[in-house]
This record gives C-alpha cells, sequence and structure tokens, in this order.
C-alpha cells in the first residue's frame, strides 16, 4: 500500500490526526477523467478526516473551488477558480486543490490574497501529503 507510513503516523496519534474511511461508492463518484491515482489511492487507504488537531482538513471529495468560495467571490473577478478541485483546506483558511487545466497540478488558494492561486513546491499530491505528515523541521 502506497500510504503505510501514513497510516502508522495516524495510528499513533488517534487523537492529533482524526481519519475515517469513504465508503467504495463514494468513492467511484470522485474518479473523474484525469484525476491523479496517488489522491485516489489517498482516499482508499486513508479516507476523509483532519491532520495534526484540525491544522489541514481532507476531504471526502473533490470541491469546485468557486462553489467553496461562493459568498467571497464574482465569478467574472476569478474565473481560474472554476479549474481548480479542491481536496482540501488548511486552518487559515486556504484551500488546496488541483488545476486541472495544468495537468492537475497542485494549487493553494489563498483567501487573503484576494483568492489569487499560488502553485505548491511538490510535483505530485503523494509528495504534497508526504510533506503535510512530517514532522517539523524534516521539510
Amino acid at each position: 500500500m502506497r500510504y503505510n507510513g501514513i497510516r502508522e503516523i495516524i495510528e499513533r496519534e488517534p487523537s492529533r490526526h482524526q481519519f475515517e474511511k469513504i465508503s467504495e461508492a463514494e468513492l467511484e463518484k470522485e474518479i473523474i477523467d484525469g484525476i491523479p491515482q496517488d489522491f485516489v489511492d489517498f482516499l482508499k487507504e486513508i479516507g476523509q478526516g483532519t491532520l495534526a488537531d484540525e491544522f489541514f482538513q481532507f476531504f471526502g471529495c473533490l470541491v469546485q473551488a468557486d462553489e467553496f468560495y461562493d459568498e467571497l467571490i464574482r465569478e467574472e473577478d476569478h474565473e481560474e477558480l472554476k479549474d481548480v478541485l479542491l481536496f482540501g483546506r488548511i486552518c487559515t483558511g486556504d484551500a488546496v486543490g488541483f488545476l486541472t487545466t495544468d495537468e492537475w497540478s497542485i494549487v493553494e488558494i489563498w483567501h487573503d490574497d484576494d483568492l489569487t492561486l499560488h502553485p505548491v513546491e511538490e510535483a505530485t499530491f503523494e509528495e504534497y501529503i508526504n510533506h503535510l505528515f512530517s514532522p517539523k523541521g524534516e521539510h
């Protein structure tokens, strides 16, 4: 399994990392053309929940960015958000997802920067997740 290390971290500190499995039926709804396999594997193996005392919340599904920020935006001002599918959010209010028009690259949407897209350093979902789960000082 791809995420055994993360599963071990969650099991070592269940009070800090609270995850629940996603049903096969729910998972099937998430599989769309182009979706990265490492993301699908994460949903299968780990599921949805929160990391590090709710520092990061993983959604159990992909969420349209323009729907997530619906009350904060005028669609015509943030046309690029229609191409982003979110998989989680940081406790600061920033969201994280895939930019589907850029080979499903990962971007953060900074709420305090006029909902601007910011690419992350990690090239894949698996790299991004491993970075989130790495102990402080190791990234």
